[in-house]
């Protein structure tokens, strides 16, 4: 037998993960899909935008360019860049990472006929939105929905109350906790992004082609 004493342990190398797809990261991309020009504010304007810790907005900002979509033009100015690229990787870690964390519920309505009036419901502006299949149909006028998704700020027991709704798993309308702000022009209808990502999820066919229609007119001139 021969003992080196002369050879040193080999340190194990740890790797690094990319935080820019974790929960709080998607919450932060989907903001600069909206408002890309934010990528050059501070971190801290970013963490309050975003509500999300101030330490994770540097892991994320770093996640971003290694990745190559976050470019640096000057000394004081980045881009966003690939954002269709960007768009097609969030969609999907949205449904797997993001969405579930923000579900309060599956619901019906205690009256049949509020699910075919589902447009007259005075849901509350600035907190609560319609996503999924019915913001589909707002913005296109060419989808029936078979089940409401709902985004809202709004107390849980305000919901049951101010909608009639009765807790059901297997109901037709899901609720889901509201995770930005700073809506652009709609109050009572979830970012035409959002709705898309939404619709793509579904893997319906009706829905995709209702995904194509808002692609086309509002999200492929902006990517």
């Amino acid at each position: 037998m021969i003992w080196l004493e002369t050879q040193k342990p080999f340190k194990a190398v740890k790797s690094k993960s990319n935080r820019a797809f974790t929960k709080t990261g998607l919450k932060v991309l989907f903001h600069f899909l909206l408002h890309e020009n934010d990528i050059n504010l501070p971190y801290r304007e970013i963490a309050a935008i975003t509500e999300v810790g101030l330490g994770n907005i540097n892991y994320i900002m770093t996640g971003l360019k290694e990745m190559g979509f976050i470019i640096k033009l000057n000394k004081n100015e980045s881009k966003l860049v690939k954002k269709k690229e960007l768009l097609e990787k969030w969609i999907p870690a949205y449904a797997e990472r993001l969405k579930p964390s923000l579900q309060m519920g599956t619901f019906r309505f205690l009256k049949e006929e509020d699910f075919k009036n589902w447009k007259n419901l005075p849901v509350k502006e600035g907190e609560t939105c319609w996503g999924g299949e019915p913001a589909g149909d707002l913005y296109t006028n060419y989808l029936r929905p078979a089940e409401l998704t709902i985004y809202t700020t709004e107390a849980r027991t305000d919901l049951i109350k101010n909608y009639r709704l009765i807790p059901d798993e297997k109901g037709n309308v899901k609720i889901f906790r509201k995770f930005w702000r700073h809506d652009l022009e709609n109050d009572n209808v979830a970012p035409p992004l959002l709705v898309y990502a939404d619709l793509i999820n579904t893997n319906d066919r009706r829905c995709i082609e209702t995904a194509q229609k808002i692609y086309d007119a509002f999200l492929q001139n902006k990517l």
